[in-house]
């Protein structure tokens, strides 16, 4: 029953960022009403928002003017309710993993995010850490960062808050492993689809979320 709740408890919380996204995105007010079809405006009801089920039984098309908004929704609740559920019992990797889609989603629709709302997390893991070493590598990164964003223009500064929740929430090479996985990531993307810039904060996280996987699943099946 407790593992059926964690799931239940993920997949609305994936859904709910994923809603809050694209309002955002499309610069609709969060509260304005209840959740709707973004192409012909109706108010959905209980059963056309059911994680994953109701993608699947109406073919991720709109139950009342049958217009496609894409079967990626369910690919993405899947994917973040495995995840989610796996990383519940590490509660720091769970919540940074969701902060962080909420920001991935943001950054890749506008390359923009409100990156403010980092802030008060990324005081308390300074206060969680304040004994660990991991502080002084969270400063050397923040200083880099500050020059790449301001001398260089190399980067956008809504980036730096999320380098320092990677550093504060991963060990030295942890992180230099994932900066590094982003890092060819995002170049092989840029390769491929022939761009001159790209939104960062989704490789980021993509780097973020792989080695802490990696390093969970080694830990559970060491002898």
């Amino acid at each position: 029953m407790e593992k059926l709740l964690i799931i239940i408890l993920n997949a609305i919380l994936v859904s709910t960022i994923m809603c809050l996204a694209d309002r955002l995105n499309n610069r609709i007010h969060i509260f304005i009403k209840r959740s709707f079809c973004m192409h012909c405006g109706h108010v959905l009801h209980w059963y056309d928002l059911i994680p994953i089920l109701s993608a699947l039984l109406t073919r991720a098309r709109c139950r009342y003017c049958h217009h496609t908004y894409g079967m990626h929704y369910a690919y993405l609740e899947l994917v973040g309710v495995i995840v989610g559920s796996y990383l519940f019992s590490d509660m720091i990797a769970w919540i940074t993993a969701y902060l962080l889609f909420f920001l991935a989603l943001e950054d890749w629709h506008t390359e923009r995010i409100h990156a403010n709302i980092l802030i008060p997390y990324i005081v308390y893991l300074i206060i969680h850490f304040w004994h660990d070493s991991k502080l002084l590598t969270a400063c050397a990164v923040m200083i880099i960062s500050l020059f790449l964003v301001y001398h260089r223009k190399a980067m956008g500064s809504g980036d730096i808050p999320v380098l320092l929740i990677l550093t504060l929430t991963t060990t030295t090479q942890s992180f230099s492993l994932a900066l590094l996985l982003a890092s060819v990531s995002a170049l092989l993307y840029l390769v491929k689809h022939h761009v001159h810039r790209l939104p960062f904060v989704p490789f980021l996280y993509f780097g973020w979320l792989s080695i802490i996987l990696i390093e969970k699943i080694a830990i559970s099946i060491a002898p």
